[in-house]
């Protein structure tokens, strides 16, 4: 696993010299540029997971699993733009929170992960831009467990800053944390200053839902790691605008350490949450593979 991404990558590139991915049904050439980089980047993320996409009865795309179970890919809502001025801004407020509260796969995709060290921009997001906390959780109880004890199953230990903490071993999840880990510790000897922003450490495995939601965290399924709790959470941080300041203050090797093994950082979205890690590497795949197109 440790080498899959930088290959995944490289096949990214060769998408646009491929010929058009089909859907799966076997129907030539019908999926437009968005939906195949999405696929492309699901598959690569998870391995065996994912036969493709297929239209259904009502011409619509549904992300097919290998167990044959079926997702919506576009359900024909409009994805929420940043909020804007009067009406128009109340429209996608409300457009935002049925994102969160119910989206489809495109919709979890559709916002690119900005990678690498916080700049100006990515410490200012727009509001509603919250790469990753869009989850289509059908998906997530299909790759990692539908209940507490079917994940428990999947987890496996695994030592970071002292401490063994049960995280999810399928797809990856597990071996990639425990990289993470190695990635920082050899750099703490130099950098003290990093402890911190680690400790207390946080939690990786608790089956619960978000705050004031009926959504599963993704602590549910062992893919998450919060750092130090006490960093800033937008449900009860006083001072928001010193927000900025300090996703620039946050340590770049550690960003780097977690992005490099496929973890999203909380700490790069509007709603904000400076704590938080999560195994998406469909994301990272994604975000990689368009800077690269970019370039």
């Amino acid at each position: 696993m440790r080498r899959i991404i930088p290959g995944i990558l490289l096949a990214f590139l060769l998408l646009a010299a491929l010929p058009r991915p089909s859907l799966c049904s076997g129907e030539p050439n019908t999926l437009p540029d968005h939906a195949a980089i999405d696929l492309a980047a699901l598959q690569a993320a998870y391995p065996g997971a994912i036969k493709g996409l297929e239209r259904n009865a009502e011409g619509r795309l549904e992300l097919v699993l290998s167990t044959g179970q079926r997702l919506m890919y576009d359900d024909g809502r409009t994805d929420a733009a940043p909020a804007e001025a009067g009406p128009a801004r109340d429209r996608r407020a409300a457009d935002a929170q049925q994102n969160l509260a119910s989206p489809d796969i495109r919709t979890m995709m559709a916002q690119v992960y900005p990678l690498g060290p916080v700049d100006d921009q990515s410490a200012h997001p727009a509001p509603g831009f919250d790469p990753g906390r869009s989850r289509v959780q059908e998906l997530f109880t299909a790759l990692y467990g539908a209940s507490e004890v079917q994940v428990r199953k999947n987890c496996v230990p695994v030592r970071f800053d002292g401490h063994t903490l049960p995280a999810n071993a399928r797809f990856g999840a597990a071996q990639a944390l425990e990289r993470v880990w190695k990635r920082i510790e050899t750099l703490l000897p130099q950098h003290p200053e990093f402890l911190p922003v680690l400790r207390p450490l946080g939690e990786t495995l608790v089956w619960r839902v978000i705050a004031g939601t009926k959504r599963l965290s993704m602590h549910s399924f062992g893919i998450a790691l919060d750092v130090n709790p006490k960093l800033p959470y937008w449900r009860w941080e006083p001072h928001p605008e010193t927000i900025p300041a300090q996703c620039k203050a946050f340590p770049p090797e550690i960003l780097a350490a977690f992005e490099a093994e496929g973890f999203i950082w909380g700490g790069k979205w509007a709603s904000f949450d400076l704590m938080h890690f999560e195994y998406r590497p469909e994301l990272i795949l994604k975000a990689r593979a368009l800077a690269q197109q970019a370039r």
